[in-house]
């Protein structure tokens, strides 16, 4: 080998020696995928004889799995558990609508956290947390978006008209028109971020819209149920789960010819217990409950995470009781990030646990809860959760290793275990309600511009009541009613415009339009009542919206917004639009 050989040689080990230091000097990058109202029991791993999910499995087998992991038994809160790793009622969020699905603007997510060390950060899919600045995802930590309006397809904060197929996506500034079906749209944009962050630890938020409503997937995921007999509306959901588990595979394959695998944490879990047809009576794994039920087949989900340079892999099963809210301190100490916000966390870090270490783990209670309209009874829609006993609505009383159906209340002849567990949800209650009569207030007259309400996002005009709205483009095709207010922050004085409308504002149509399956309903008046100003117009039906003029004080108020019918019958305007003069 002659000298000039021998300097090349010394010159390409050094680069690949820096290289390699460098690779292994990286924080990890993290990558969550969620999904949408898949139960426990949809996983062929876990003993579902008819669903076909072989790369959910392998996951399964090459991860640690979390076998006793919980959630809320409803989207929003569930989100803003894992998200925050604080329990959704202290977040603010304890529904899925009536502004009660948004998070308390001074909550930290782990997007925040992440982008603050470094990291580039990404979501794809549902938010479920607030459609207005400075609530979305945008707003909390997330640089790169790529998501629907509302929670779910088709409801009324999405793109009118999106479905399961081509559907737009909003990208932080724009609707964008996409080709193909949702999830596998959702796990490209996914792909096109990892491919052009590789160099970078990078943090991404999957969170699928399926298997949630709408139900349908192509032909060559539904048929194969079909052909083993089951009803349609299963064979359809099973067929999302099915096309989930392909791009599953899909990313774990690029994250391979990537080089960049064993340096991802890779965790998969869902929101909330099963959607599925219970009619069809799917595979629950001998769970009592679907989505949002108390018992465990309500709450209770898969949650496997996969590790290779943190050595969480070999298939190991964790018992003891986790949840949603030690995802995010798990994953601080994970990448050694530290926690800057100074927030307090509800969940713990689960590495000695995952780590398999001989430390013996310590009892727990935690408590989740499916959607609460009140928040005046206690323990209403609530699961305490204490090692293998389940406190239900404060009154029923379950031992889950030797009943796991929840088939056999025990409370009267274990009078200790039940006040135990309806005094520590008691302790519970008390630290999480202290902002239970406060409202998320949505800023106008910031930066942001414009600013569009809708009919999900109203309060009840009585305090205390249900919470009720028009939530998806259905209830607005046919003209739903309910008649609530918006809570609202003026953050400068001055001169507003607000535009009324019966029609999502992309539409660009007239009141008295009506569209296939709407219903033809004649609105006479539109009106609206803020800071004591109270005014009305008639609406002849040829206008697209009504306007109105209005000088506001700063400060926070409610907004009725309303129209009125032919028939005398009020409803909240379905779409409003206020920008400052």
């Amino acid at each position: 080998m002659n000298k000039n050989a021998i300097y090349l040689f010394i010159l390409v080990l050094f680069t690949v020696t820096i290289a390699t230091s460098a690779k292994k000097k990286q924080k990890p990058n993290v990558i969550i995928v969620l999904t949408d109202d898949q139960g426990y029991g949809e996983i062929a791993a876990h003993g579902n004889p008819h669903i076909l999910t072989p790369h959910m499995d392998q996951l399964y087998y090459d991860g640690i799995r979390l076998d006793n992991f919980h959630v809320n038994s409803v989207c929003s809160p569930s989100r803003a558990a894992l998200l925050t790793g604080r329990y959704a009622s202290r977040t603010g969020v304890w529904h899925t609508l009536g502004s009660r699905n948004i998070m308390w603007q001074e909550e930290k997510t782990m997007a925040d956290f992440f982008k603050s060390n470094g990291y580039v950060t990404m979501m794809s899919g549902k938010w479920h947390l607030g459609d207005n600045y400075p609530y979305r995802p945008e707003d909390k930590g997330f640089e790169n978006v790529f998501r629907i309006g509302g929670g779910s397809l088709g409801q009324i904060g999405d793109y009118w008209g999106n479905g399961l197929w081509d559907a737009r996506y909003w990208d932080g500034t724009e609707w964008m028109p996409t080709d193909g079906y949702c999830t596998d749209v959702q796990f490209d944009a996914v792909f096109d971020f990892v491919k052009a962050n590789k160099d970078k630890p990078f943090f991404t938020y999957l969170a699928t819209t399926a298997p949630h409503s709408p139900i349908g997937a192509d032909d060559k995921n539904v048929s194969p149920y079909i052909k083993m007999g089951l009803k349609e509306n299963v064979a359809k959901f099973y067929g999302m789960v099915t096309n989930i588990d392909e791009n599953l595979g899909k990313l774990r394959d690029l994250l391979s010819e990537l080089d960049i695998a064993d340096n991802t944490i890779l965790i998969f879990a869902s929101d909330n217990g099963s959607a599925c047809d219970k009619q069809g009576e799917p595979y629950n794994a001998g769970m009592r409950g679907h989505k949002g039920s108390c018992y465990d087949g309500g709450h209770r989900v898969p949650c496997f995470i996969y590790w290779p340079d943190g050595k969480l892999t070999g298939g190991l099963t964790i018992q003891e009781v986790t949840a949603h809210i030690d995802l995010l301190p798990t994953l601080i100490a994970a990448c050694n990030i530290d926690n800057t916000f100074d927030v307090t966390f509800d969940g713990i870090n689960l590495l000695p646990l995952l780590s398999n270490s001989d430390n013996k783990w310590p009892t727990r209670t935690i408590v989740t809860e499916t959607k609460v309209n009140s928040r005046s009874k206690l323990y209403k829609s609530s699961a305490v959760i204490a090692d293998e006993w389940r406190l239900v609505q404060g009154t029923e009383l379950f031992n889950i290793k030797i009943d796991a159906a929840q088939e056999t209340d025990l409370a009267a002849e274990n009078n200790s275990k039940t006040t135990e567990l309806q005094d520590a949800y008691k302790n519970w209650y008390e630290s999480v309600s202290t902002r239970f009569n406060e409202k998320q207030h949505i800023p106008i007259g910031t930066n942001a511009e414009k600013v569009l309400l809708t009919a999900m996002d109203v309060f009840p005009i009585k305090e205390g009541a249900s919470a009720k709205t028009v939530w998806n483009q259905k209830g607005v095709a046919k003209a739903q009613m309910n008649h609530g207010v918006w809570a609202i922050d003026v953050m400068t004085e001055g001169d507003y415009c607000f535009d009324l409308y019966r029609w999502a504002p992309e539409l660009d149509l007239a009141f008295n339009k009506t569209l296939p399956k709407s219903k033809d309903v004649v609105f006479t008046e539109a009106g609206i009542n803020i800071q004591d100003k109270n005014t009305n117009q008639a609406i002849s039906g040829k206008e697209k919206y009504i306007s109105f003029n209005v000088n506001l004080k700063k400060g926070q108020c409610l907004l009725d917004a309303n129209l009125t019918t032919e028939k005398g019958k009020l409803t909240s305007a379905y779409y409003v639009i206020i920008q400052k003069r």
